[in-house]
Order: C-alpha cells, then sequence, then structure tokens
C-alpha cells in the first residue's frame, strides 16, 4: 500500500467516494477532483480506474479473508455455532484496527466490498472470498449454503446502511445474536424443497 504522497491521495480519495457513492457511481473525475490530481494520474499510478478499484478492494478483503481463517483456526472446526459466528463477525473491527481506517469510514467501505459479486472482484480476492465462506460453511455442517448466504448479504448491507456512529460494535452484536439464533435452527424445522429463501424468513 502506498504510504504518502499523490498515489496515497488517490486511494484515500477513492476510498472515501466509493464508501459514500458505491462503486459504479465513483468515476475517474470524482477521484482526481477530490485528490487535486489530474485525470491522468490514476493511470500513471494504478494502470487505469479498474486498478485503482482493485487497491481499493484488497486493502479490506485480502487482510479480512486472513483474519477470518485465523479465527476460525483459532476457534476450532468443532466449536459450538456461536463461537463461528462470532470469529466470523468480529474480524471486521481487527482488519479496522489493523490497516488503520477512519471507524466511520470502515463500516461503509467494507460493506460495499463484501456486497459486490464475485464477478467484481479481483479474480485471487474472489476465490479467497468463497474458500473462507467453505470453511466456514464445513464447520457448521447444518446450515445451508443459502442460509449463509443471506447471512453475509444482511451483514454487508447493514454495514453499508449503519450511522456515522464511529462504533460498530453494537450492529456487529446484532449480526452475530442473529446469525447464531437462525443458524441454531438448521434442520430442526421442515423445509419444502424449493424453499431458497433462507433462515431469514423463518424468524
Amino acid at each position: 500500500m502506498p504510504e504518502g504522497g499523490a498515489k496515497r491521495k488517490l486511494l484515500d480519495a477513492a476510498e472515501t467516494l466509493v464508501a459514500a457513492k458505491g462503486f459504479d457511481s465513483v468515476s475517474v473525475r470524482n477521484i482526481t477532483g477530490a485528490a487535486g490530481a489530474n485525470v491522468a494520474a490514476v493511470n500513471y499510478h494504478f494502470g487505469s480506474r479498474e486498478g485503482l478499484m482493485d487497491m481499493v478492494i484488497a486493502r479490506i478483503l485480502d487482510p479480512l479473508c486472513a483474519e477470518r481463517i485465523k479465527a476460525l483456526e483459532s476457534a476450532g472446526k468443532s466449536a459450538a455455532a456461536e463461537a463461528l459466528v462470532r470469529a466470523y463477525v468480529a474480524a471486521l473491527p481487527l482488519v479496522a484496527s489493523a490497516i488503520g481506517m477512519d471507524e466511520k469510514l470502515f463500516p461503509h467501505l467494507a460493506g460495499r466490498i463484501l456486497a459486490l459479486p464475485d464477478g467484481a472482484l479481483p479474480p485471487v480476492l474472489a476465490a479467497a472470498r468463497r474458500d473462507v465462506s467453505a470453511l466456514y460453511l464445513g464447520a457448521l455442517p447444518k446450515v445451508r449454503a443459502t442460509d449463509w448466504a443471506f447471512f453475509e448479504a444482511g451483514l454487508a448491507q447493514s454495514l453499508i446502511a449503519t450511522a456515522d456512529s464511529g462504533d460498530i460494535g453494537a450492529l456487529l452484536e446484532d449480526w452475530i445474536g442473529f446469525g447464531v439464533r437462525g443458524f441454531s435452527m438448521a434442520g430442526n424445522t421442515k423445509k419444502k424443497k424449493d424453499d431458497t429463501q433462507g433462515f431469514l424468513f423463518d424468524l
């Protein structure tokens, strides 16, 4: 990651704008205007707009995947659902602290990144995110993939929508509780074969 200079200013500007508006709504001119740079600076430092956006994504998603794997290994794959869900969710503030990102910026930007489909991610990071999900699902054998997907998507959207309080602790605790309650129901209720809505609609 760039430590300073024009490249870091462009990255900081891109992160702030993406957190507020989303990836599709941020142009090169928006970024260079906020950074006080000329339009050619993005190509010079990052190769393209896509190269800059890939770095925005990597700054959060790469360490987040690593932290979630570390947390799962610490909890143990035979741990109770609550410990596993807590490990998965609690990785977020740990990464925010590790990369030194502003506490008001991080949840919005992390939510935007986590809400992206695999096709919008650098292939290596898309594969890493899938691997992390597979590891947690493997440790939660009664949980359906659709339930896990709804949990991940809901967490991402709540991060995007959260108020600029500078403290996401309460929000994350709510999602830990929600996940634990939902996943504890896995296998305990009769489902229709065509049910693809997940536990979100069972609570």
